[in-house]
């Protein structure tokens, strides 16, 4: 049996006859790729829903085009006495409706989160800093050349990670 070749016109009309549209079926699997303007502006909730700030920016690894970091603007009124913090990506959760980011820290908690301030930016690149702000956030280390986890890897990997962290000892 040979295939005659379909065009996208064709595609489409069948789409619209039957009412379906590229979104149908999609498991959400496939990565959406977007423009860093779509997230630098998007508020960050906690998990009760309680707005804690915005992205200001994103911090991108140069040598394997990741984002390491959403940077969060918090406090402060009209930019003023604010405070930026480096979020680990994969700390952050996009809502469902994808219009704001989950984190699951409370507004108490931030206020302890190592910050700086927006004349002033750490070195992202620095491994005590790197290491001191995956620790806060409670996110796996990714190891020495890995890719740090993804959202659906980190839920494994922080599994793998409970008997690191149980071996804790408290401080004294």
């Amino acid at each position: 049996m040979q295939w005659k070749t379909v065009s996208s016109f064709t595609v489409v009309a069948l789409m619209a006859t039957f009412g379906l549209t590229a979104s149908v079926g999609a498991d959400h699997t496939q990565p959406e790729i977007v423009k860093g303007s779509k997230i630098i502006g998007k508020s960050v909730q906690t998990m009760r829903g309680k707005k804690i700030g915005e992205i200001e920016d994103l911090a991108i690894d140069e040598l394997d085009g990741q984002v390491r970091y959403a940077v969060l603007s918090f406090g402060g009124i009209l930019g003023l006495g604010e405070k930026y913090f480096a979020i680990p990506w994969e700390a952050l959760s996009l809502s469902d409706n994808k219009e704001h980011f989950a984190l699951a820290v409370t507004e108490r908690e931030l206020e302890k989160a190592p910050g700086f301030d927006k004349n002033n930016w750490p070195d992202f690149a620095d491994p005590v800093y790197y290491a001191t702000i995956y620790d806060f956030y409670q996110v796996p280390l990714p190891k020495v050349g890995e890719r740090p986890a993804s959202k659906t890897d980190s839920s494994k990997a922080s599994e793998g990670n409970q008997t690191t962290q149980s071996k804790k000892e408290p401080k004294k």
